[in-house]
């Protein structure tokens, strides 16, 4: 599945390059807009989850590259198809420096960009690699226990569905994520990898990762605020793209703070997890960041709303949290203080310290969730309990 993002001039000529789009037989997402390339920064945020931007204009010419140029070097991976009447031999110079590959006159023929487009479905999804699936836990407000959620999601995934995972920790804070999984300091930081991005390869990424199962990898947080703040988004989009042909499953800890960095996270993410509690301050927080997420332009289907600590008793029942966040709730994680605590005293995960309790279980739905293709995978008591429950829920029964 490709993401376009088609910009064109002509009200014209955009459906009929989506009619040559669909003949091309390659699975896509579109969105689109009316406007011409120099226009490509007001649609910033858009194209920063697309696979390939696609910029009809028919008075281009190589004076108007720079906002393409612009978008090409903060998104690395993106593809740009430039379409325009008579592209001069200056335009089509200056496209190749600027990094556009594809640079069609119009009326193109189908076949070009049903071979353009298949290329590039290829180089996203290489034969015989993995393709990740990247979720991204994010908090209303600090405190909601999303590090320690996705540091036991991460288990459950790598223990009992015996996938190949990766944690990132993308807190700007204190990343503590490596804490709970391991007594030993990792090997490097996201930071240290980032400040060596012109030298990422498979080899360099192995030497950085923190090892903490046979199926479990675990990329440190910057620890620093300082040093989190000067990772750049380009950084970011090079580690995902070699980590989702290396793992089955990436989680990334985005945390409670929005910038470039962890939005780039949330863009490139096939579902965003966001963390709340029944209080006030936390459904503030919720409701002001599924409002963010709207703007950005996310589909409600990316988005997973999920209560931690549930208490069926408390003042904020769920239909009151559902209505106050205009979204309903997903996945309810159960109230299990004892065995919580008792897991971040260790230093160790509740799925594995405790997998019998009612978090842990909660939590492993929570990973048949978000990750449904593993579901079937699930080995030992849980496998043979989900087998035969096949309609049972995504989320604990309010009260359970």
């Amino acid at each position: 599945m490709i993401d376009i993002f088609l910009i064109s001039s002509s009200a014209e000529r955009a459906p009929q390059i989506v009619a040559r789009l669909q003949q091309s037989g390659v699975a896509y997402r579109l969105r689109s807009a009316r406007g011409t390339a120099r226009q490509l920064r007001t649609h910033a945020r858009a194209i920063r989850s697309a696979d390939l931007l696609i910029v009809e204009d028919s008075e281009l010419n190589a004076r108007d590259l720079d906002g393409v140029e612009e978008v090409l070097a903060c998104t690395p991976a993106l593809h740009c198809m430039l379409v325009t009447a008579e592209p001069s031999t200056a335009l089509l110079g200056a496209a190749l420096r600027v990094g556009v590959r594809h640079v069609f006159a119009w009326p193109f023929d189908a076949d070009e960009i049903a071979l353009a487009l298949a290329q590039i479905e290829v180089r996203k999804n290489p034969p015989g690699r993995r393709a990740g699936r990247v979720v991204s836990l994010a908090s209303s407000k600090g405190g909601s226990g999303t590090t320690l959620i996705a540091v036991n999601l991460a288990y459950s995934l790598a223990t009992l569905n015996n996938r190949r995972v990766l944690l990132i920790d993308l807190s700007q804070q204190f990343a503590d994520a490596s804490l709970l999984m391991a007594d030993r300091p990792p090997p490097t930081t996201l930071a240290d990898l980032c400040s060596q991005i012109d030298r990422l390869d498979a080899e360099l990424f192995e030497s950085c990762v923190m090892r903490v199962h046979a199926n479990l990898d675990v990329l440190a947080g910057a620890g620093d605020p300082l040093k989190a703040a000067e990772l750049q988004p380009a950084q970011l989009e090079r580690i995902l793209a070699l980590v989702r042909e290396r793992y089955d499953a990436v989680l990334i800890d985005v945390g409670q703070s929005l910038n470039p960095l962890t939005i780039l996270a949330l863009d490139r993410s096939d579902m965003i997890c966001m963390v709340v509690r029944q209080s006030p301050l936390y459904l503030h927080g919720g409701r002001r960041m599924l409002d963010i997420f709207r703007e950005l332009g996310y589909p409600a289907s990316k988005v997973r709303v999920v209560v931690n600590q549930y208490d069926k008793s408390a003042p904020i029942n769920l239909p009151t949290l559902e209505q106050t966040l205009g979204a309903r709730v997903a996945h309810q994680l159960p109230r299990d203080d004892q065995q919580a605590s008792e897991a971040l005293s260790r230093g160790v995960p509740l799925v594995t310290s405790a997998h019998d309790s009612i978090l842990a279980q909660g939590i492993s739905l929570l990973a048949d969730m978000l990750w449904p293709a593993f579901a079937g995978s699930r080995k030992g008591v849980f496998g043979r309990l989900f087998a035969t429950q096949t309609t049972l829920p995504p989320r604990l029964k309010p009260g359970h």
